[in-house]
C-alpha cells in the first residue's frame, strides 16, 4: 500500500480574504461570532482518511491511500454526506468569509438549497444573538462610502439597497450623516467638475454640470445653486484659466 502524507490544511478561518474592500466590515462583524459556533463548524469538517498501520496519522494530518474502486466509491459517498451541511453551519461559513446583511444571507442560504423556513429560522437566531447586525453593517458601509469615495446620500442609499439591507437600517445610517458635510461635498464636487468645462458657453456648461451632479445624486434647488456658484467663481477668476462664452 502506497501512502503519501499531504500537508496540513490551513484552517478555514485563516483563509485569505477574497474581497479586500470588505476587510473592515469583516473584521468588525466576524468578531461577534462566538467560539462555540465556530467550533460547531469545525466539528463538521471531514475527518482525515487514515489507513491501517500508518505511522503518525492523527489530528491535523491527512493521508492519501491507494484504494480499490469499491473503497473509493464508499469514501465518495461519505464525503457527499459531509457536504450536506445544515443551514446553521452554512450560515457560519458564509459569515466567516464576508460580513453579510440578513437579506444577503437569506439569498445565499436559499441558493444553497435550504428551504425558506430553515433560512428564516437561522436568520432570526443570528439576529437575536447579534451575529447578524444590519444596523451596524449599514453604518460601516455608509462611513466607508463617504470617506473613501466621497459618495452623496443618494449614492450611499443605492449601494446599501444593493446589499439587501432593510430600509429602516439604511435610513438610520443616512440620518447620521452631517447636513453641513453633505452641502460642502456638493460644493466641492461642483467646483471640481466646473474646472473641466472651460471653453463652453455658459448655458451648455451649466446644463452639463447639473447633469453630472444629478448622476451623483444631487438635484433640485441646492444642486442648481451649487452649480451656478461654481461657474461664477471660475468664470470670474483670471487665475482659473476658465472662461465661459
Amino acid at each position: 500500500m502506497a501512502v503519501r502524507f499531504l500537508p496540513e490544511r490551513e484552517p478555514p478561518d485563516r483563509a485569505p480574504e477574497r474581497d479586500r474592500g470588505d476587510l473592515a466590515e469583516v473584521l468588525d462583524l466576524r468578531s461577534r461570532l462566538p467560539r462555540a459556533v465556530n467550533d460547531a463548524a469545525e466539528r463538521r469538517a471531514p475527518s482525515p482518511a487514515v489507513g491501517p498501520g500508518v505511522p503518525g496519522a492523527g489530528a491535523g494530518v491527512e493521508t492519501e491511500v491507494e484504494l480499490g474502486a469499491g473503497t473509493r466509491a464508499g469514501i465518495g459517498a461519505s464525503e457527499d454526506a459531509d457536504l450536506a451541511r445544515t443551514a446553521n453551519e452554512d450560515a457560519v461559513r458564509l459569515l466567516a468569509r464576508k460580513a453579510l446583511s440578513s437579506g444577503e444571507l437569506r439569498r445565499e442560504l436559499l441558493a444553497l438549497g435550504h428551504d425558506a423556513f430553515e433560512a428564516e429560522t437561522v436568520i432570526d437566531e443570528f439576529v437575536a444573538g447579534l451575529y447578524l447586525d444590519d444596523a451596524g453593517l449599514a453604518r460601516v458601509l455608509t462611513e466607508g462610502l463617504r470617506e473613501r469615495r466621497r459618495a452623496s446620500r443618494a449614492q450611499i442609499r443605492v449601494k446599501l439597497r444593493e446589499r439587501l439591507l432593510p430600509d429602516d437600517a439604511i435610513e438610520a445610517a443616512l440620518a447620521e450623516l452631517d447636513d453641513d458635510d453633505e452641502q460642502e461635498l456638493l460644493r466641492e464636487t461642483a467646483r471640481a467638475r466646473a474646472r473641466r468645462l472651460g471653453g463652453l458657453d455658459r448655458q451648455t456648461a451649466e446644463r452639463r454640470l447639473l447633469g453630472y451632479l444629478a448622476r451623483r445624486g444631487w438635484s433640485g434647488e441646492r444642486a442648481t445653486r451649487a452649480c451656478r456658484e461654481a461657474l461664477d467663481e471660475l468664470g470670474g477668476s483670471g487665475r482659473s484659466g476658465v472662461a465661459f462664452r
